[in-house]
């Protein structure tokens, strides 16, 4: 008996169904068939492309045992598209390769350049690599098929990391489009409440189609909660609720209670076969619809198109602007690890920094001039890391500190005559306040004959008569 033969009676024996070996044997998978958990839309697995039969034989031996350790489904089927990409190349060669022994290490290194000029991403790249690395690794360890080199193996450091890009957000200026109450009401309701269920939630969308019809529960204090299973994670999770996406879940509920008097077991029936969950391509094809008939656009008037993922970018990115605890966030979102959350904070310092290069464009001196700001500047970045170490925003109640983090500063109580004051157009009314405290003061001091006094005064009201015109100017810009 061949070891693939040991093999499938050894898994079969462990799923206790001989019929699986059936079912396995085919060329075309269905998840619900071999009871295998799979995004609705995305149950089935083709094998019929993948060459020689050998390589066909094993790419189906190397997928069951994936299942059989507990993959996630559209991992497998990442898995054997990247094996089928491996059999078109071994298929296109000048003399096609039809035997395991063809494949060492030079049929390897003629892979990476094939795989080089072909019209795909960076990280489908990356992927064809990780996939045949593990396909050959464990082909060594089960021996689905004699004969491939021993020299035929791919290193680490030649796969290459998949790019790591940041969240793709939506601008505050598009999501208020996407979120009002007039734009929704034009979308089907059971669509409408998905929508806000995923915007409020940060649910990805495939996870948010399967909800199961008790999802809805509440915590020992009574509050509203959310629980699902989180696919790619293959963990059950439960996550607080806004009011807002409360308010959408129970509207959801009743929705299913009056359309489908059989019941459903979904939160989110398809709305043919009500036992059937949602399909993510029906909801995908809803969406885009709906955002050509909101005539969704940017701030520019330009048509956008936004997809349901970037709801969950844009929930991570205002949880972050907020100032909410990246490990927080990590498991609100579920993010396997700290990297991806890391990413949000990364656009938000980014964000930030956009708008901090806005306010040093209207900065004004204690002599009411303008100060210039030259964001491509060598000194640029040590600008924005004083100012996010020394926190003088706080500090000040009529403007801003420019000196150093932790340096001692020589003028207490006399910002308005020292040189590293700066100022911007909020503090307009503070200084106009200031100006008129300051002129009954100076009065004051003359009358006493304090001269001295009456000069600090004086010069702190001509430095004030200088900010008020610069920054009634500025103001008037705006």
């Amino acid at each position: 008996m061949s070891v693939v033969a040991r093999s499938s009676v050894a898994l079969s024996a462990v799923a206790g169904d001989l019929n699986l070996d059936a079912r396995y044997d085919a060329d075309v998978w269905r998840a619900d068939e071999l009871g295998v958990g799979a995004a609705r839309g995305r149950g089935t697995l083709t094998f019929s492309a993948v060459s020689p039969p050998w390589l066909k034989t094993a790419t189906k031996a190397w997928a069951r045992q994936r299942l059989t350790l507990d993959a996630a489904f559209n991992t497998v089927q990442a898995g054997v598209a990247a094996l089928r990409r491996f059999s078109s190349f071994m298929a296109s060669c000048q003399a096609p390769v039809t035997r395991p022994e063809q494949i060492d290490r030079p049929l390897l290194e003629a892979y990476f350049a094939w795989l080089g000029v072909q019209p795909i991403a960076n990280a489908t790249r990356a992927l064809s690599k990780v996939f045949l690395r593990s396909f050959l690794e464990e082909n060594r360890r089960y021996g689905w098929v004699e004969g491939i080199r021993a020299g035929a193996v791919i290193y680490h450091d030649e796969v290459g990391s998949r790019r790591r890009s940041l969240p793709r957000f939506v601008p505050e200026f598009v999501m208020a489009q996407l979120e009002s109450d007039a734009h929704l009401a034009r979308l089907a309701p059971h669509y409408r409440h998905l929508v806000v269920v995923i915007t409020e939630t940060g649910l990805r969308a495939g996870d948010a189609c399967a909800l199961r019809a008790d999802a809805l529960v509440t915590d020992t204090a009574g509050w509203p909660c959310l629980r699902f299973e989180a696919h790619k994670m293959r963990a059950e999770q439960i996550v607080p609720l806004s009011d807002r996406a409360v308010r959408a879940l129970r509207d959801q509920q009743r929705l299913v209670a009056d359309t489908c008097k059989q019941g459903s077991p979904w939160l989110f029936p398809c709305r043919r076969d009500p036992s059937l969950a949602q399909g993510y391509d029906a909801f995908l094809a809803a969406f885009t619809r709906w955002q050509r008939v909101i005539a969704l656009h940017d701030e520019a008037g330009q048509r956008v198109h936004v997809v349901p993922h970037q709801l969950r970018h844009s929930l991570g990115t205002r949880l972050i602007n907020k100032g909410v605890p990246q490990h927080v966030i990590q498991r609100l979102l579920g993010h396997a690890s700290s990297e991806m959350t890391a990413l949000y904070a990364h656009l938000h310092d980014t964000t930030l920094r956009e708008e901090m290069e806005r306010y040093w464009k209207s900065r004004v001196d204690v002599e009411g001039r303008l100060l210039g700001f030259d964001p491509e500047a060598v000194t640029a970045d040590a600008e924005w890391l004083k100012h996010n170490l020394g926190r003088a925003a706080d500090s000040l109640p009529n403007g801003y500190c420019g000196r150093p983090p932790r340096q001692e500063c020589p003028h207490p109580n006399a910002c308005l005559t020292c040189p590293d004051f700066q100022t911007t157009v909020q503090f307009l009314p503070v200084h106009r306040r200031q100006a008129e405290a300051t002129k009954e003061l100076l009065d004051a001091a003359e009358a006493a004959g304090r001269e001295r006094l009456a000069d600090n005064h004086r010069r702190v009201l001509t430095n004030l008569e200088k900010i008020i015109p610069a920054l009634e100017a500025l103001e008037g810009d705006g």
